[in-house]
Parts: C-alpha cells; sequence; structure tokens
C-alpha cells in the first residue's frame, strides 16, 4: 500500500502502459483518475478496477491533453472527485506509424519528407500535453507543498534507432529537457519530477511495427524480450511513492539494455 491516501492523475490510461500503471496504483492504495481521449478504453481501465477492487478507486474523465480547456476540466475534476492531485503520470503520447511505411500527412518521418501536421499534432499531445498537464497541476502540489510528477519521454530522445520519426523524437526530447526544470523549479516546493525512458513496449501505439523493425529491435536488447507496460508501471509506482523522496530531476531508462549496446 505504498500510495495509500495519495491521489493520481494519469493521462493515456486507456490502454498500454497507461492502464498498467492505473491498476498497479489503485492496487497500491491510491485513488486515480483515469483519463484518455478514448473515452471506451478509459471506461474500460476503470471497469477492469472496479471488478478487481470495488468501486470508488478510479473514475474517468475525457480528455485531449492538448486542449487547454479539457485539461483544466480534468484537474478541476479531480480535486472534485477526490480533493486533492498528489501524482501526476503524463503518459499519453502518440506516434504516427504504419506497417506501409511513410506515408506523406499520415506518418512521421525524416525532416525533409515530415508534413506540418504531424509534426504539429505530436508536438501538440506530447509535449504540449505534458506541459498543460503541469501547468494546472502544480499549483495544486505547491500549495500542499508535496508532490510526485512523472513524464513519460522514450529512449528515441537519447538513441537513434532504425527508421527516423523526427518529430516523436523531437517531442521526446523536449520532455526528457522539460523535467530537469521542472524538478529544479519546484524543489523549493517540495514537489518532484522525474522522467521514464521507456524502450520498446508490447503495446497498442507500437502495434503497425513491422516484423522486420520488430525483430530489429528484439535483436539489440540485451536481456532478450520486448518490455511489457507492467514493467514501466513498476518504475513509475517507485517515483510516485515515499521511496522515491529524495529523487528529482533524474532519469530512468526502463529497456532490457537496449541503450547500453
Amino acid at each position: 500500500m505504498r500510495l495509500e491516501g495519495r491521489v493520481a492523475i494519469i493521462t493515456g490510461a486507456g490502454r498500454g502502459q497507461g492502464r498498467a500503471a492505473a491498476e498497479r496504483f489503485c492496487k497500491e492504495g491510491a485513488r486515480v483518475v483515469v483519463s484518455d481521449v478514448d473515452k471506451a478504453g478509459g471506461e474500460e481501465t476503470v471497469a477492469d478496477i472496479d471488478k478487481s477492487l470495488g468501486p470508488g478507486h478510479a473514475t474517468f474523465v475525457t480528455a485531449d491533453v492538448s486542449d487547454e480547456d479539457q485539461v483544466q476540466n480534468l484537474v478541476e475534476a479531480a480535486v472534485s472527485a477526490f480533493g486533492s492531485v498528489d501524482v501526476l503520470y503524463n503518459n499519453a503520447g502518440v506516434w504516427f506509424i504504419s506497417p506501409e511505411g511513410y506515408q506523406p500527412g499520415k506518418t512521421d518521418a525524416p525532416a525533409p519528407l515530415l508534413e506540418q501536421n504531424i509534426w504539429n499534432r505530436t508536438i501538440d499531445v506530447n509535449l504540449k500535453g505534458t506541459y498543460l498537464c503541469c501547468k494546472y497541476v502544480l499549483p495544486i502540489m505547491v500549495a500542499a507543498g508535496r508532490g510526485s510528477i512523472i513524464n513519460v519521454s522514450s529512449v528515441a530522445a537519447v538513441r537513434v534507432g532504425k527508421g527516423a520519426s523526427d518529430a516523436y523524437t523531437a517531442s521526446k526530447g523536449g520532455i526528457l529537457a522539460m523535467t530537469r526544470t521542472l524538478a529544479v523549479e519546484h524543489a523549493v516546493h517540495g514537489v518532484r519530477c522525474n522522467v521514464i525512458l521507456p524502450g520498446p513496449i508490447e503495446t497498442p501505439m507500437v502495434g503497425p511495427l513491422t516484423e522486420e523493425r520488430r525483430a530489429f529491435a528484439a535483436d539489440a536488447i540485451p536481456l532478450g524480450r520486448w518490455g511489457q507496460p507492467e514493467d514501466v508501471a513498476n518504475m513509475a509506482l517507485f517515483l510516485a511513492s515515499d521511496e522515491a523522496s529524495w529523487i528529482t530531476g533524474a532519469s530512468f531508462v526502463v529497456d532490457g539494455g537496449y541503450t547500453a549496446v
């Protein structure tokens, strides 16, 4: 029960890493505001938690994190439902890829081929969304004199793999840098801010990858397997808990050794 009495907002919790974190946080005693732009997925996450633990541990709020009004509503709904926000897990993200490879205006690409609509949407969700959630949660944490913000970057921010995705890489690099400034700015207020850099994780986001690219990634993982959403959720749980009370401004790679190669 490492999060007993805590309230957490988890974005992108309708599936994958976000859903695994929501379920784990609730099992550790937290009350969780599940947020996702996918209403069906978010409600399914809450239903699974209700089935496992009983009602009252989680609630769902629809939100597109790139929309400031929706983010403000999300944070206000969390305070209305549970009274505070102690943990913010900025997990929501997008990566535009296709099994067919590059498609103009539909997929990420190297800069000369990258269309602005893909650049804009990727930056809006991944980087701007993280900023907006921090913008509205930080005043609550500062007033309380405590809090933990956990941002999700990617090993793509520090390691270039096969097949460039310049918008995704830029957005995740921005999250990595912004986490450090947030940590330094708000340490005096008792608010910690750290970042997780997942490697290849089995989530719906990577579903469109070709078998060739999946095999290429798998061959580069010393521990011999792709990661599971629970692997990332375990790290997020640690950073949300008091066990990480003297950790801020740090980045944590969860990648089976991928970046060590």
